[in-house]
């Protein structure tokens, strides 16, 4: 994860002005491989400026801003890491080419293009075991070579005069490309959507060298393809654009001046697809960039293990998600402009963002993960749907039209563990509320979806260090399902180690949020003894054939598994964006309520309920697992029988 962290995060670090002499550069031994391309990872010093850095490493500014958009302002922050490319890498004694080897390349495959022997690579790089194969990411050596003299490197220049001139043209098959600076084999693979297998049938001789600035390369011609639109530099956010086809059977109205035949809130079959071939989303997430690095660089200091923090975890990991899901529509003819911005845990970056107008002309946006900061957006009237990854308060859907929650609302859930409550003859069911008003506020809500689900429920208090007459309350023989409405570590502690005594006389179940497995200070033997039950809106079938496709894919781009908040993304990702091509920015009132969603995490159901605005939704779908004498935990809810 915080490799992942660093990968991701990198380009969208906020920079501090500050003035300082400037000292000499080092050249970081850290590197990373993205995408293809090796950076150098530099962490800036005190006295250290864009200019002195880009000259230690020889590279201009401009690359470096490239690959680092916060530093349009050219100003930079002590232990700021900033990425640097890696191009034409030479081993500090001149013999040696340095490579980082890519996804799905094998030995051989560069042996033959360095014009190495086996013998000269394993003389070259003696720590390798020649009985394991070589992995992505693994850094080797090849020797340096020249046919024609033995000790001049063949390393090309940016300077050089290309080797490869066409000198006949065909351009009803090909594209001709001119190489500029920065550029990689891998990014213009992406950028034509050909292979790499492709490109060098076309171009035989970048087998053997790397690329050289304004050398002329052909691409061969796909039908209906043409060369993506790049993002434009001024954005100080990174775009990522999925895909971008023309299709030359289109039709040649102006979707930019369709006057549509529908007022927003209704569906009408009739306008499907006709909103345009061009979809902006926004993702608005609390990466929380900048506080986690210099929190970092304090925990290297104090030599503790380093960890990130939680809501940058599960932004990355929802943003992680969002990627992979994406690749699913690279072949549709649409574009999707993918936008993702840190927003902090404020309104501050959302308020110069809508002052900007970079929210103007949004389709969809996914975040924000703080309530106060959809409130602000709700407040704006923006009428464009809004998903909501984290956000679980239905006082949302009540009072706002067009906000969907991925996430079971907290009335689903209470409605859904009175349910399984109902399911279980004889259950005495304990409801405990803390001291704080919002626990009230939810212990009162589940009573009354207790006595919805005809379950008569008795309200216990935790008044800091215990429950009051629990002992009392309980009933032997009968199963005791005890519901708490407050997470706090120190709280859930105390209740823990309470009823943990109370199970040597008593049948118990707890139900409380999943989110207090995470506490360090809680025996794990306590939650298998309480029968700890947790409810959740995931439910993943590893056997499935797209789970464990999207594994594959995850894995593949990060060098990680995926987790909960990956495949709700991935999930939202497969579910609205075809809504979005089908009916535009006002897909809600399309959203089919019957509709149960076989998604990669589980069902999905999206409903209106009862007491929401119009076009808004929640997920319905919420599972309850408890933990098992091993340690697993198996889904007792729904079972069978209520699916």
């Amino acid at each position: 994860m915080l490799k992942r962290f660093l990968i991701i995060l990198i380009p969208a670090i906020f920079a501090v002005s500050y003035t300082s002499a400037q000292v000499a550069v080092e050249i970081s031994q850290e590197k990373i491989l993205e995408n293809g391309q090796k950076f150098y990872l530099h962490t800036v010093q005190q006295g250290q400026t864009l200019y002195s850095i880009c000259k230690a490493y020889s590279v201009t500014e401009k690359e470096v801003i490239n690959n680092n958009p916060n530093l349009q302002s050219g100003t930079l922050s002590i232990g700021q890491v900033i990425r640097i490319p890696i191009e034409n890498e030479i081993s500090k004694d001149g013999k040696y080419i340095v490579y980082m080897v890519k996804k799905g390349e094998t030995l051989y495959s560069l042996l033959k293009r360095f014009d190495t022997s086996e013998k000269e690579f394993y003389e070259a790089n003696p720590k390798l075991n020649k009985k394991e194969s070589i992995k992505s990411g693994d850094e080797i050596y090849f020797p340096i070579k020249d046919k024609k003299n033995e000790n001049t490197p063949i390393v090309t220049k940016v300077e050089d005069k290309p080797e490869n001139t066409i000198e006949e043209r065909d351009d009803s098959k090909y594209i001709y490309h001119t190489v500029e600076k920065g550029e990689t084999l891998y990014k213009i693979t992406k950028q034509y959507d050909i292979t790499l297998e492709e490109l060098v049938a076309e171009n035989p001789h970048l087998a053997d060298r790397p690329l050289s600035i304004n050398e002329t390369i052909r691409i061969p011609r796909k039908k209906n393809t043409v060369k993506p639109v790049t993002p434009a530099e001024s954005d100080d956010n990174p775009t990522i654009i999925v895909h971008a086809v023309t299709d030359t059977t289109a039709t040649t109205n102006d979707d930019s001046t369709r006057i549509r035949n529908y007022q927003p809130g209704e569906c009408n079959p009739d306008e499907w697809y006709t909103h345009g071939k061009e979809f902006t989303v926004a993702l608005l997430m609390s990466f929380e960039t900048g506080a986690n690095l210099r929190d970092l660089a304090g925990q290297e200091k104090r030599k503790v293990p380093q960890k990130i923090r939680p809501v940058t975890e599960r932004a990355v990991d929802f943003y992680s998600g969002c990627l992979v899901a994406l690749e699913n529509f690279k072949s549709e003819d649409v574009r999707i402009k993918f936008k993702a911005y840190d927003i902090g845990k404020d309104n501050t970056i959302l308020t110069t963002m809508v002052a900007e107008g970079k929210l103007d002309n949004v389709d969809m946006i996914i975040g924000p993960a703080y309530k106060s900061q959809v409130d602000y957006l709700n407040s704006l009237n923006l009428n464009v749907p809004m998903l909501l990854p984290f956000v679980t308060d239905e006082s949302i859907l009540k009072n706002n039209p067009y906000n969907i929650m991925l996430n079971p609302s907290k009335q689903d859930i209470r409605n859904e563990v009175s349910k399984y409550a109902a399911q279980i003859s004889g259950s005495n069911v304990l409801i405990v509320k803390g001291t704080s008003d919002e626990s009230k506020a939810s212990s009162e809500k589940y009573i009354e979806a207790m006595n919805n689900a005809g379950v008569t429920a008795t309200e216990l208090t935790f008044n800091g260090s215990s429950i009051e007459n629990i002992g009392g309350s309980l009933i032997k023989g009968a199963e005791n399902i005890i519901v708490l409405t407050f997470e706090s570590e120190m709280s859930i502690t105390r209740v823990l180690t309470q009823v943990f005594k109370l199970c040597k006389d008593y049948k118990i179940t707890l139900v409380s949020d999943p989110k207090i497995m995470n506490y360090e200070s809680i025996d794990p033997n306590y939650y298998a003894e309480v029968k700890y039950t947790y409810y959740s809106n995931i439910n993943i079938n590893y056997k499935d054939i797209k789970v464990k496709s999207f594994i594959n894919k995850f894995h593949n781009a990060f060098l990680c598994e995926p987790n909960t908040d990956a495949y709700i993304a991935a999930d939202a990702i497969n579910y609205f964006v075809p809504l979005l091509q089908k009916a535009g920015k006002d897909f809600a009132p399309c959203i089919d309520q019957d509709y149960i969603y076989e998604g990669l995490g589980g069902k999905r159901q999206y409903q209106n309920g009862a007491n929401y605005f119009d076009n808004s939704f929640s997920n319905k779908e919420v599972y309850l697992y408890t933990i098992q004498s091993d340690y697993s935990f198996s889904q007792v809810y729904p079972t069978e029988s209520n699916n």
